[in-house]
């Protein structure tokens, strides 16, 4: 149980990007969990690893989420371009 309680918080945090993502793209939908809480993980842990790496002050907390949010962006873009291309070599 103890492991499930670790879990919550995480995929919560990771859906939290997620949406904030969505609103600054076109065409991504707020109902799309998998393509929120990937997005999500992605973003998190790229963007922590990086804002970790970059030796940002601790007075400056809020790069480092804007350095998520950013990754966060740009892997919700990367997964609905590759989304798209999927479904129409699909179609052929």
């Amino acid at each position: 149980m103890q492991v499930i309680y670790a879990l919550v918080p995480l995929i919560g945090g990771w859906l939290v990007y997620g949406l904030i993502a969505s609103v600054f793209l076109k065409n991504a939908s707020s109902r799309d969990y998998l393509l929120l809480i990937s997005s999500g993980l992605i973003g998190g842990l790229l963007g922590g690893f990086i804002g970790s790496g970059m030796d940002i002050p601790s007075n400056l907390w809020w790069m480092r989420e804007l350095i998520k949010i950013g990754i966060t962006i740009l892997a919700m873009y990367t997964i609905q371009i590759i989304r798209i291309q999927y479904y129409n070599f699909k179609k052929q």
